[in-house]
């Protein structure tokens, strides 16, 4: 059960879910409450703020159509974010979706709170809107989405730090790393360590870990070229050392280039068959061709390496 548990899907990242649900209640309700309960009692103003006080009462009803309308947008693109994040792969402890929402998130915030600013009738607005400003509250959000991903990624690493490692190798970046720049993923997602034991392979990555349990494992073997990036979730780094995963009941396989990709390889096809049935002849999962055409494939990229 605990190797289950450890070897399992990460489950939804809730702190990272966290996050972006503080900029989207702050994006709706900061504004609104600034707006409405924060503005001066006529008798504090001045004849001039008095007057313009009075003239913007008239636009009341636009306003509130306005923030309604705000309302409605970011709730539908946090339910856009919901959908995307529920679609990507569940063994990544860091989701894509996760990593940018609570950015997308502070930017609408940041907006509403500066365009709050033009009809502010009294006191100091909360952003100024320079360029200074804009980059310090983007990098800030950037470095704590980091960090709650990095302690998530902690979290996580727990589960394994009594695993005994029988391969460990680091991903290889080299030359063709720019042939991959086209990709976002693999500039995002840059794994730094690739691990493998008689349980799995855990892909290591600087604010991410994906475990991938043989048992989920269809069939492991080398490629060559770039011809299954744009159709797969790639992490690879290489384009001379690609390892192609495929798990079962998933449409893209996982793209990998540990540096070692001849050693990686044999210890991981050799427990991928060890996990197959062999009643039948076959399986459903990881069939008996598979293995032995990812072993000829592996042989012709090594005598090609």
């Amino acid at each position: 059960m605990k190797d289950k548990q450890h070897w399992g899907p990460p489950g939804w990242p809730w702190e990272l879910e966290l996050l972006a649900l503080v900029f989207v209640v702050t994006a709706i309700l900061v504004p609104y409450y600034l707006q409405y309960m924060q503005a001066p009692e006529p008798s504090q103003m001045s004849l001039m703020a008095k007057a313009e006080h009075a003239r913007r009462q008239e636009m009341t009803t636009w306003q509130d159509m306005e923030g309604f309308f705000w309302a409605i947008i970011i709730v539908g693109f946090y339910l856009v974010h919901i959908a995307m994040a529920s679609a990507s792969i569940d063994f990544m402890s860091t989701p894509f979706t996760h990593l940018f929402s609570p950015l997308v998130f502070s930017v609408i915030t940041y907006y509403r709170l500066f365009k709050l600013k033009t009809v502010a009738l009294a006191g100091t607005p909360l952003v100024s809107g320079k360029p200074l400003e804009i980059g310090i509250w983007l990098t800030g959000v950037l470095v704590i989405t980091y960090l709650v991903a990095r302690i998530r990624m902690a979290r996580l690493m727990l589960g394994f730090r009594d695993t005994d490692w029988d391969v460990t190798t680091p991903s290889l970046f080299d030359k063709t790393y720019t042939e991959l720049m086209v990709q976002i993923r693999p500039l995002i997602y840059a794994p730094r360590l690739c691990r493998a034991c008689s349980k799995g392979i855990l892909i290591e990555g600087w604010f991410y870990a994906m475990p991938l349990p043989f048992d989920s494992i269809q069939s492991i073997d080398a490629v060559q070229g770039t011809t299954m990036v744009s159709s797969s979730y790639c992490l690879a780094t290489s384009l001379r050392s690609m390892v192609r995963i495929q798990i079962a009941e998933k449409a893209e396989p996982v793209l990998i280039s540990p540096k070692d990709r001849v050693a990686f390889l044999r210890y991981c096809q050799q427990h991928v068959a060890a996990k197959t049935p062999t009643h039948g002849g076959t399986s459903t999962g990881t069939r008996a061709g598979v293995l032995l055409r990812a072993a000829s494939t592996t042989a012709g990229g090594t005598h090609r390496g």
